[in-house]
């Protein structure tokens, strides 16, 4: 069956402004990408489709930091630096951020308080002076805001957006997931309330034999194995 199309009427677009960097996507490599450009001297525009900033580590519930500590000769520490101390330190005075604490007995992995994370994200653009809000060559974004559709014009344009949604519809080849096609599993998030955080924190270690006995009842059926389980600075 033949692609029903309906014909749009050509029409001019305001050109809200012009900038030397447009980054599409307010989770953490925007947040860190705007940043460092502004701090490069550049004038750039993050535009963002949520009400906040954080992305993965506000909207979808992912409320704790993975990466940002290795084990150095025995010796657990911070090893990324950078956008991210500023950050945690945003975090950290809101009393928002929680210690390192081990994951599956060897990943270390820091939670905060999502709230802490938005306005932290949010004074660190304001701060650093961040605005918010075709033929081979990508020239102009088109944004459709609550006032209606605008155009922003950039030097250079930085895809932060999760899908790669300027480079495919600019017509940049992509390429998604591996040789074979495989992508990263997705995680389920939730936030469960009046727990004893000391007894609770170990149960990592149970939750792949109650997962298995699950399983093996016919109960469910689970594409992966274990959980992270975390204390939250504010429980409630």
């Amino acid at each position: 069956m033949p692609e029903l199309r309906v014909s749009e009427p050509a029409r001019e677009v305001l050109l809200h402004s012009e900038f030397d960097v447009a980054v599409l996507g307010g989770g953490p490599t925007g947040i860190t990408a705007a940043v460092a450009a502004t701090c490069n001297g550049a004038k750039v525009l993050l535009a963002e489709h949520c009400g906040f900033l954080g992305g993965m580590c506000t909207a979808a519930g992912v409320t704790n930091f993975c990466g940002l500590h290795a084990n150095v000769h025995g010796d657990i520490r911070q090893v990324v630096h950078g956008v991210a101390d500023d950050l945690l330190q945003g975090i950290r005075e809101l009393d928002g951020l929680n210690e390192p604490h081990s994951i599956f007995g060897k990943t270390h992995t820091q939670a905060y308080d999502m709230s802490a994370f938005k306005c932290t994200a949010d004074a660190l653009l304001l701060a650093a002076g961040v605005a918010r809000g075709a033929d081979g060559r990508l020239d102009t974004l088109f944004l459709e805001t609550k006032s209606g559709r605008v155009a922003v014009r950039a030097r250079r344009f930085i895809d932060c957006s999760g899908d790669a949604d300027i480079a495919h519809w600019a017509g940049v080849p992509t390429e998604k997931g591996d040789d074979l096609g495989h992508l990263l599993y997705p995680t389920l998030m939730f936030r469960v309330g009046n727990v004893d955080a000391a007894r609770a924190s170990d149960a990592w270690r149970s939750i792949p034999a109650l997962m298995d006995e699950a399983e093996q009842a016919g109960d469910f059926r689970f594409p992966r194995r274990g959980a992270i389980v975390r204390p939250m600075k504010r429980p409630y």
